[in-house]
């Protein structure tokens, strides 16, 4: 039953009276679910706040439900939620700076502190509270450099990680040199002196302020995660990036570098196994630049899945007769409905879970697919997501669990079929928050709930 009312909090058609219902009901795990609906009254909002419960709390500040003075600070796990909001009392800050438990004192989530209440905690006798000061805030330049000599090594190495240490400071701390490659505020050449350490060289790859040689020494690295950082990395020398081709994993990485070389692109494709999701350097490509991609099979694979082709380049895609080329070109919003068709019908049921998951594709097109869809669940899972979808698609999807689940959750799947769903645990939910539930059966859950 748990699951079914974690439907119902979720379902946005639930009527304002069971909605009350479900909030009197109290029940801990449905509060931050309910806290985040965009439906609530202010009885609503206020019987929540009512709760004391600090997920709560926190959903309704980020949510704008209530400001921070409207929240009492009766606990410190409350005082807690109120401090993470950019309006937090400095009283929720000073109070919870001086609890004798040190996790109330840990100021990580608190989005500002006053002066007082810093000064405070940078001389807790806890480390783990000064740690985590130097961390999330910036201190005084005077305080930090006075915790630059705390015995406490944890303390020291926060320092040194952390983007708020001023940069002397950060000079004094040179025996953490994993902290001092990977924070953005150590200075380039003080970063830069740090390539001859072995345990600096992973954080420097991916950094994108550093002299052009030092990633040439970079690139000499053995270490696999050094190499793909490089690779990875926008600021890196495109000659230095064309030094990274020597594995398939280097090659996966390079293509996806939104600074890569065009002509290395190109290349690149031909062999790189690339994946589905869009590729950076394309999306970036002048008219001109995709033109000459297009140029080969591997190259209209990456351009077709762009969503802002010059209209003759989709014809051209289209009727592009490599299967690799129609199964990229099939999910691009700009196809027309007529060529979506021709392009199923070309290709066969291979392309059928591609062309589910194009936002353009029509329930005539979704229907015809999932009735030849056997044996390719992918296509029901797409057509199942489908807002396009018809409630006669969906109950085809049904032969498939993981399609089973999406379409429980479909408003165009038949109210008889979306009410027998409520019966399996692994449906309960998705149907309990479809939003065409019939009211009837809300109030039916919640009663035999004890809602």
């Amino acid at each position: 039953m748990n699951t079914v009312l974690d439907g119902l909090a979720e379902n946005p058609a639930l009527p304002a009276a069971l909605l009350d219902r479900l909030i009197a009901a109290a029940d801990p795990v449905l509060g931050a679910d309910l806290a985040g609906r965009p439906d609530l009254s202010d009885a609503q909002v206020r019987a929540l706040l009512a709760r004391d419960d600090p997920a709560i709390v926190s959903v309704l500040l980020a949510k704008g439900r209530v400001r921070t003075a409207d929240v009492p600070l009766t606990n410190p796990a409350v005082a807690l939620a109120v401090t993470e909001a950019p309006d937090a009392p400095p009283a929720a800050a000073r109070a919870l700076a001086q609890h004798p438990d040190f996790k109330a004192r840990l100021p990580e989530w608190a989005r500002t502190l006053p002066p007082d209440v810093i000064d405070l905690l940078a001389h807790d006798p806890d480390e783990h509270v000064v740690a985590e000061l130097v961390t999330f805030h910036a201190l005084p330049a005077s305080s930090a450099q006075e915790l630059s000599r705390h015995p406490s090594t944890e303390v020291r190495r926060a320092l040194a990680a952390s983007p708020h240490t001023p940069a002397d400071v950060l000079v004094r701390l040179g025996s953490f040199a994993r902290e001092l490659a990977g924070n953005p505020a150590t200075p380039p050449s003080a970063a830069a002196d740090l390539v001859r350490d072995h345990r600096a060289r992973y954080q420097l790859a991916t950094r994108p302020d550093l002299p052009p040689h030092v990633y040439g020494q970079l690139a000499a690295d053995v270490e696999p995660g050094v190499l793909a950082a490089l690779a990875a990395n926008p600021a890196v020398p495109a000659s230095v990036l064309r030094q990274l081709t020597g594995t398939r994993a280097l090659q996966r990485v390079l293509v996806r570098n939104p600074a890569i070389p065009l002509d290395l692109l190109a290349e690149l494709a031909a062999t790189a196994r690339i994946g589905p999701e869009p590729v950076p350097r394309v999306a970036s490509a002048s008219e001109a630049e995709l033109r000459t991609l297009a140029a080969t099979v591997k190259g209209r694979m990456l351009v077709a899945r762009r969503a802002d082709l010059p209209l003759d380049m989709v014809e051209q895609l289209v009727s592009d007769p490599d299967p690799a080329v129609a199964a990229a070109i099939v999910t691009n919003p700009l196809v027309p409905v007529d060529q979506l068709w021709a392009l199923v019908e070309r290709h066969g049921a291979r392309l059928y879970p591609r062309a589910a998951r194009n936002p353009s594709c029509p329930p005539e097109l979704l229907h015809h697919m999932a009735l030849r869809a056997a044996g390719v669940e992918e296509t029901w899972r797409a057509a199942a997501r489908h807002p396009h979808a018809l409630g006669e698609t969906l109950l085809l999807c049904l032969e498939d669990a993981q399609a089973r689940h999406l379409a429980a959750a479909h408003p165009h799947l038949p109210v008889e079929k979306i009410v027998e769903l409520l019966g399996s645990e692994f449906t309960a939910r998705p149907a309990a928050a479809n939003p065409s539930l019939p009211v009837r059966v809300m109030e039916e859950l919640l009663d035999r709930s004890g809602a």
